[in-house]
């Protein structure tokens, strides 16, 4: 059966204009399309980031997430801005968002990679003729993924310094939106999910309010390697259709739901 309505659980937030991209791209195609927001964003850890952001211990900065540059850009001054010359980026709207914040100058590496693992081996690639170590400082989520700090922690002439800049909780309204949404529009098509913090808060919802994630026939779909691993070790036991995009942007994801058939 075709698609026609496709509910995202993503923050209206994410994007820089105020025109989400995803919404514009699958409207124009004539797709029915909502917007829940399923967790808020509590920034931390900001003098510390701010005295990080002073140093000049470090090669690059490197960001997996736009919530991370925003926690930059709270506390980035011009004279900080003119210490950067590299940052390592996951995906392309990150990138976009990292550029916007230090100048059209800088280089933006690796928002081709499109996960933390490719990112990890790109930085690797990328450092490894170095004489000297090289100190990168990556400013990421209290409940980030282990894959890419690991990976790097590990690597041959690489310093990683983490530092927590924000920390995710369940959005207060999701209950209430998801059930408002289904009472207006009944059961979507599609249900698209960006993060696996954004997914687990709509499973735990889902579960409050009686709606069943596994058994309702809507499809899955799904930004990244990552949440799609979360969606298919949370569901694991029930019968479920789950479509991965292999990039993280608008028209991968316009693709995956035009093959759906």
């Amino acid at each position: 059966m075709p698609v026609k309505t496709i509910l995202l659980f993503r923050s209206k937030t994410d994007d820089t204009s105020n025109e989400d991209v995803y919404e514009k791209l699958l409207t124009d195609r004539g797709y029915i399309v909502k917007t829940i927001s399923p967790i808020q964003f509590h920034f931390i850890n900001q003098d510390l980031l701010s005295t990080k952001l002073k140093l000049d211990d470090y090669y690059a900065l490197i960001f997996t997430s736009k919530r991370a540059v925003e926690a930059v850009q709270r506390v980035l001054t011009d004279d900080d801005r003119k210490r950067w010359q590299r940052i390592y980026v996951e995906g392309p709207a990150t990138g976009a968002l990292g550029k916007e914040l230090f100048s059209s100058t800088i280089d933006i590496l690796g928002m081709e990679t499109g996960g933390g693992e490719s990112l990890a081996e790109f930085i690797i690639q990328d450092v490894q003729n170095k004489e000297e170590n090289v100190r990168l400082l990556f400013p990421c989520a209290q409940a980030r993924l282990d894959i890419l700090p690991n990976r790097l922690s590990n690597a041959t002439g690489i310093h990683l310094d983490e530092i927590m800049v924000y920390e995710t909780i369940p959005s207060e309204s999701l209950d209430q939106d998801l059930k408002e949404y289904l009472a207006n529009y009944g059961i979507p098509d599609v249900l698209g999910f960006f993060s696996p913090s954004g997914f687990d808060s709509v499973y735990k919802s889902c579960q409050r309010i009686g709606f069943d994630l596994a058994d309702n026939k809507s499809i899955l779909i799904s930004l990244g390697k990552t949440t799609s691993a979360a969606i298919r070790k949370c569901l694991e036991s029930t019968s479920f259709d789950e479509r991965s995009c292999s990039k993280p942007t608008a028209e991968e994801f316009l693709r995956i739901v035009e093959n759906i058939k």
